[in-house]
């Protein structure tokens, strides 16, 4: 049976990164001081992140509908199964408009999942959901959430800035946060909401925090292995040191979509079983 594979450009993955089967992506929309750019196509991760460093005014927004659309009615004629794998449906509306769509169009033929997470992450869920079907295995949002539950996304920020202004986080907690200058250990749960595992003083405790999760988790999952991302490239050291001893599968930057969200200066990385 013919497959291919659709995502969102949240996804993150090292540009050199083949998954071997068909695939196209779904471009979000992010905006600088209100000028409209496509993620990834007429914007790139470091002109981004100049002018986050700027301080402009960036937001983001979902795909546009009229462009999903096309996309998967086109598909759907052209291939026996198609799976589109979003950011979690608690950080964007991508998920539900792609839904709308699929039951709208009655596409039969077109599975949606939910990732429950972002960038990196969902690069791991995509990976699997690949896998899976690529030997056979029907995938399901419940096999899907197996794949969530079988990886942890554990990264760090410079600046609470971004979450504050996303409402990832309250007022109260970031000033405290500026004002003692922490940075939080953040990562997305189950449901695919974004939580705090920890804060601390330095990059250097961060570093010591998520390299101690991920390895508690690496524990429990068999043939385990580790994706990294990271924003500008000042942060690429940080995150070198980080993945010391893991098994490390590829190395992305985080692009514009996720950026607009947690800032330019982020790095982290998934832990997740063997694929």
């Amino acid at each position: 049976m013919k497959k291919i594979y659709i995502f969102d450009s949240s996804v993150d993955f090292q540009k050199d990164i083949d998954f071997g089967v068909p695939t196209d992506v779904l471009p979000l929309r992010v905006y600088v001081d209100d000028k409209e750019y496509i993620d990834k196509v007429t914007i790139t991760d470091e002109e981004f992140y100049k002018y986050c460093l700027s301080g402009a005014k960036v937001t983001t927004s979902q795909p546009k509908q009229e462009m999903i659309k096309e996309k998967l009615t086109k598909y759907s004629k052209e291939f026996d199964e198609v799976y589109v794998v979003t950011i979690s449906q608690k950080l964007s509306g991508t998920y539900d408009t792609v839904q709308s769509i699929i039951e709208n169009e009655k596409l039969k033929n077109v599975t949606l999942i939910d990732s429950k997470s972002g960038s990196v992450k969902t690069t791991y869920v995509l990976y699997r959901v690949i896998g899976a079907a690529e030997n056979g295995v029907k995938v399901t949002q419940e096999l899907a959430d197996e794949f969530v539950r079988d990886s942890l996304l554990v990264f760090t920020v410079s600046s609470l800035e971004y979450l504050e202004r996303g409402g990832r986080i309250g007022k109260a907690k970031a000033l405290l946060g500026k004002l003692l200058r922490i940075k939080p250990i953040l990562s997305t749960d189950e449901e695919g909401y974004t939580i705090s595992l920890g804060m601390e003083r330095t990059h250097e405790g961060c570093i010591s925090k998520m390299k101690q999760l991920a390895e508690e988790f690496a524990r429990k999952v068999s043939n385990p292995i580790v994706m990294g991302g990271y924003g500008v490239s000042e942060m690429k050291t940080y995150l070198d040191k980080l993945l010391q001893g893991f098994n490390v599968h590829s190395v992305a930057r985080i692009g514009p979509a996720i950026s607009a969200h947690v800032g330019p200066e982020v790095f982290g990385l998934v832990v997740g079983r063997g694929f």
